[in-house]
């Protein structure tokens, strides 16, 4: 699967207008489709956005606002038959959190009540991914989009501390038990970069080692995430994730591995 977007969604990335937005991802879908019938994911929170490039070809709608940021997203989905990733953004359930500010505004207008946002500050995280997915996934039913097309993204790296962060990988198989394929994107994110430097490794990306301790970091987490019976994973290098993957999944299900002895395998 391929991932296109048109808009930065990084901490202090500013907003894309929408036609400039489809003129960024439609061409490029358009592109790929002549040459290739791969899977496309079009990563964008707008609607006319989602509607312009599933129309050019893309798949898939990887919506990092849940559905929450353009009340028009679901029924555009929903009209497309598309698979759709749901995000749980805690940028926009905690938008006074200092792990927030430094974030973007997502959304047209504001998707919970103050009286919520004032209760989500004072929730632990792993409930607080729970009642946004839980309202995420009812705004889904409502617009008519198949349970089946369905993933739930647990929003690695936006708006979370390091230590939510990690909560959250370590618990994955918890948000196995909502029912919902997982799609994760750790790759490069900052709380993996802060872990090789706060052990001393080098992580300077215009150096060949920092650039490659970055990927090969990323992909420990993938493989962990793996083991975990993680479907999908968002990556910048693919060949390194995909071995991580392959290793993990070998482990995870060792019960329907080949009983070979040694010499059939050395």
């Amino acid at each position: 699967m391929l991932d296109i977007g048109g808009e930065s969604t990084r901490p202090g990335s500013s907003y894309v207008e929408i036609e400039e937005e489809i003129q960024r991802v439609v061409p490029v879908i358009k592109a790929i489709r002549e040459e290739s019938d791969v899977l496309i994911s079009i990563d964008t929170w707008k609607s006319q956005v989602a509607e312009a490039a599933l129309a050019a070809g893309a798949n898939l709608v990887n919506d990092i606002t849940g559905l929450m940021g353009d009340e028009k997203m679901a029924d555009v989905v929903a009209k497309a038959g598309a698979k759709v990733v749901i995000m749980f953004n805690p940028v926009m359930a905690r938008p006074q959190h200092p792990s927030s500010l430094i974030f973007p505004h997502f959304g047209f207008g504001q998707a919970f009540t103050e009286e919520e946002l004032a209760d989500f500050e004072k929730v632990p995280i792993e409930d607080l991914m729970e009642a946004f997915f839980e309202r995420a996934l009812a705004r889904a039913e409502e617009a008519g989009i198949a349970r089946e097309n369905i993933l739930l993204d647990p929003g690695i790296g936006f708006g979370l501390t390091k230590k939510e962060n990690l909560l959250l990988l370590r618990d994955l198989d918890k948000l196995h038990q909502q029912g919902y394929p997982i799609f994760l994107g750790v790759s490069r994110k900052r709380f993996v970069i802060n872990i090789l430097e706060e052990n001393g490794f080098e992580v300077n990306p215009e150096t060949e080692v920092g650039f490659r301790n970055r990927d090969t970091a990323s992909a420990h987490v993938t493989s962990i995430a793996a083991r975990q019976g993680v479907e999908v994973v968002r990556v910048h290098d693919v060949a390194s994730h995909r071995m991580a993957v392959e290793i993990a999944s070998a482990i995870r299900l060792a019960d329907d591995a080949e009983n070979l002895d040694l010499k059939q395998y050395k």
